[in-house]
Order: C-alpha cells, then sequence, then structure tokens
C-alpha cells in the first residue's frame, strides 16, 4: 500500500512523506538522485516517501536542502495536505 491511498489527514507522516515526493517529482528528480544530494540510500528515501519510515528533523532538513527549498516549504506543503 502506497502513501497516495490513505487519507493524508489519517498519519501526520503520510502528508510529510507526500510533500517530499511531490517537491522531489515537481523538481524532476529522481529519488536515487536526492538521497546522493542528501547522503542517504537511496532505499532510506524510498522508504520515507511511502510511509514506512519517519524521517528524523535532520533528514528532513537534508532532503529540503536536496530539494533546493527550506525545510519549512517541507512542512508547510505537509500541512497543506494534511488540510485536503
Amino acid at each position: 500500500m502506497d502513501g497516495r491511498s490513505l487519507p493524508a489527514n489519517a498519519n501526520p507522516d503520510i502528508a510529510l512523506s507526500r510533500a517530499l515526493r511531490e517537491l522531489r517529482e515537481e523538481a524532476g528528480l529522481t529519488q536515487e538522485e536526492v538521497a546522493n544530494r542528501a547522503g542517504l540510500h537511496y532505499t532510506s528515501l524510498r522508504d520515507i516517501e511511502s510511509g514506512r519510515a519517519d524521517p528524523m528533523w535532520g533528514t528532513v532538513r537534508r532532503l529540503a536542502a536536496a530539494l533546493e527549498v527550506e525545510a519549512i516549504e517541507v512542512i508547510r506543503l505537509a500541512d497543506e495536505i494534511r488540510a485536503e
């Protein structure tokens, strides 16, 4: 089951997962590209984006930097997704 099949407001982590995935897709980057930029293994990003892993704050900040956005933008998008 992927994160898109669950309502975003059912779990805040799903909203964060969806936000990270949406930002990555908007940037036209693969999971591997973003993971490399953030110093992660691509399977870690895969697990985060699917909602199977909860990223620590430091990881969110590194992923935001890899996506060339501020971490607050990731949080704002996750909040918007939760409100859907």
